[in-house]
């Protein structure tokens, strides 16, 4: 069974479909988890280009992070914070702050700056 993650990011970044980096296994926490990973650091890669067609990019993975978390459980708030946004934190420094800021929603910021304080 596709959890709704799982299901969302296939659906919103074409992208996540061709990727190989992450484990595929039988367990689905697992394999949410690590796409969650893959996720963050491709969203990454594209915030860091000059290019503006990546930037969009960049732009439309937060979107749909945004969305799931906005629209998600307990358990799906968890993974994204667990996941993602630590992903994204252990890019972080002071220069970037802002522009990843930028580029979340307000409930998103809040989660992102507990994960921020916490690691």
């Amino acid at each position: 069974m596709k959890t709704k993650i799982y299901e969302a990011i296939q659906q919103w970044i074409p992208d996540s479909k061709n990727w190989t980096d992450f484990p595929s296994t039988n367990d689905e926490t697992i394999n949410q988890y690590a796409l969650l990973k893959s996720v963050a650091r491709f969203c990454v890669e594209k915030m860091d280009s000059l290019d503006e067609s990546e930037s969009e990019s960049a732009r439309e993975i937060i979107r749909v992070i945004n969305m799931l978390y906005e629209s998600g459980n307990h358990y799906t708030r968890n993974a994204i914070e667990n996941e993602f946004f630590t992903e994204l934190s252990a890019q972080e420094n002071p220069a970037s702050l802002k522009k990843h800021l930028d580029f979340l929603s307000k409930e998103s910021k809040q989660g992102y700056l507990r994960t921020l304080l916490e690691n």
